[in-house]
């Protein structure tokens, strides 16, 4: 009788040690929660960010068209064409950065830089990347572009 109640005593507790081992993990899982809209609308509306960009008609037709129309407005020392190259949400950041770099004298190197850019690659139809290397053959940066509706290549961040 003494050897049963130890045989039913360890089956409760494994089953006890089972039971609360299952609850944690169903709470960890984590409740699925379901959110309705109400009034129908998405959830997050697509914004058609070129009406409000008066500048969408500069870029170039490929990503290294809009590099070396980038390198020609920096060479030419045309800040305010070379922002256009930029998407509208950095336009205003990318103005101040240029000609915080002139006024110190090294827009000439980021020119060189852009100048030693060689290779790029494309994540998808619609966003390109460039690789700036240092002398060590490290990325020192990168300059990021993205096509818009028109087709052309804006520049999201250098």
């Amino acid at each position: 009788m003494a050897s049963s109640k130890g045989i039913l005593r360890s089956v409760i507790v494994l089953l006890s040690i089972l039971s609360v081992g299952f609850l944690g993990l169903w709470f960890l899982s984590g409740p699925k929660i379901n959110i309705n809209n109400k009034n129908n609308l998405p959830a997050k509306a697509p914004i058609n960010k070129d009406i409000a960009d008066g500048f969408s008609d500069f870029g170039g037709k490929t990503p290294q068209e809009t590099l070396k129309l980038l390198i020609s407005a920096l060479e030419k020392n045309d800040l305010t064409l070379a922002a256009k190259y930029f998407i509208p949400e950095n336009r205003e950041i990318v103005s101040e950065d240029l000609e915080r770099l002139n006024n110190t004298n090294l827009l000439r190197d980021l020119i060189n830089d852009l100048k030693n850019i060689k290779l790029g690659k494309s994540s998808n139809e619609t966003h390109y990347y460039f690789e700036i290397v240092d002398e060590t053959g490290q990325t020192a940066a990168a300059l990021e572009l993205i096509k818009n509706q028109k087709g052309l290549w804006k520049i999201i961040s250098l």
